[in-house]
């Protein structure tokens, strides 16, 4: 489809929404009271003889026939760049990211959520084009959506994509000696943070800051986001045990989850994060190196039983995927950081 034409002068999305990108999700302790209090089971058992994914993991997964699996999801968010047309890329990966997370990678299509201000309804087919491109990225397309006028910017998208159920991947399934890799650095949050920060006094701050430029560590970031996970899938889920994407509740919070439904304890040892954002994360308090810092389209987090992680290493290789081994998966429970190496990645 292509970049449509737009102005460098155009409104600064950002500056229409009081949180930003992954950050804007519902906090994790209010998210399981709120699915408690409404009477639904979120435990790995629940559903019915056809249901293989539900309520409390990425997407839902149904059993159409012995060899077809349909994975749908839904995720939309508040702008985390003010680049219409980049927020669009951003989004449509998140939102493919869930399906993806669960194994399923084919035939992935996307019924658009757009939400805008009446005053920035002209950047709506910018915010669109780049979700259609993000998507024919991955072989998928955009089939239709809803659009309504909002207070906040809104953009993502209700997916579904298909697998062999034999292929379908829970976030559930981690045993205590599986090896936990994740195929993305983290720092989104504190990179889009400095991004925005573009006048005034604490700009100088900002600036004076980070150890690289500012617009540097913005760019890998935007990079980072905009990178479909849907090649980590097709590698991972042949060995990983259990599989889950890191988005608004941050790894240690989304580590909490694999760990919480699969019974399990993770341990944290390793946090490879963008070049410049540590000391972003520590201006703002994010909590990028207590594993806390949100992530907006962030990477796949992986078990994989330590006989398998051979064949993994090498599937990633040779998908040309980003990963690093971050940590293990114990017969305690919870998750925690275990003296972690923070790790600076740079492209």
């Amino acid at each position: 489809m292509g970049d449509p034409e737009r102005s460098a002068e155009g409104p600064a999305l950002t500056d229409h929404a009081q949180l930003h990108g992954c950050s804007c999700k519902v906090g994790q302790g209010d998210l399981t009271a709120l699915l408690a209090d409404a009477g639904f089971d979120t435990s790995p058992a629940a559903g019915d003889e056809t249901g293989l994914l539900g309520i409390g993991d990425d997407a839902a997964a149904r059993r159409l026939r012995d060899d077809l699996a349909l994975v749908s999801t839904v995720d939309f968010f508040t702008p985390v760049v003010d680049d219409p047309y980049e927020f669009g890329r951003i989004a449509a990966c998140n939102a493919a990211s869930d399906a993806f997370a669960t194994g399923a990678t084919e035939n992935t299509s996307c019924l658009v959520v757009l939400a805008l201000p009446r005053e920035l309804t002209d950047i709506a087919a910018q915010i669109v084009a780049g979700m259609a491109d993000a998507l024919a990225a991955v072989d998928g397309e955009v089939v239709g959506g809803h659009t309504v006028l909002n207070p906040w910017p809104l953009a993502g998208g209700a997916v579904t994509a298909t697998a062999h159920p034999d292929q379908v991947r829970s976030s559930a399934g981690a045993t205590p000696g599986d090896v936990l890799y994740l195929t993305k650095p983290l720092g989104t949050q504190p990179a889009a943070g400095a991004l925005r920060t573009t006048d005034g006094e604490f700009a100088e701050t900002v600036a004076e800051t980070a150890p690289r430029p500012v617009e540097r560590i913005g760019a890998e970031a935007v990079d980072w986001m905009t990178t479909p996970n849907r090649d980590a899938a097709r590698a991972l889920r042949e060995h990983a045990s259990a599989m889950t994407d890191v988005t608004g509740f941050g790894l240690l919070g989304q580590s909490r989850t694999l760990a919480d439904r699969s019974g399990v304890g993770v341990e944290l040892t390793r946090l490879p994060v963008i070049d410049g954002t540590p000391a972003l994360s520590r201006l703002f308090g994010y909590g990028l190196e207590t594993g806390e810092s949100a992530e907006t389209s962030g990477g796949l987090l992986a078990a994989v039983p330590p006989e398998r992680a051979a064949d993994a290493e090498a599937a990633l290789a040779d998908a040309d995927v980003f990963y690093r081994e971050v940590g293990r998966v114990t017969d305690d429970e919870g998750a925690r950081l275990v003296d972690a190496t923070v790790e600076s990645v740079s492209r």
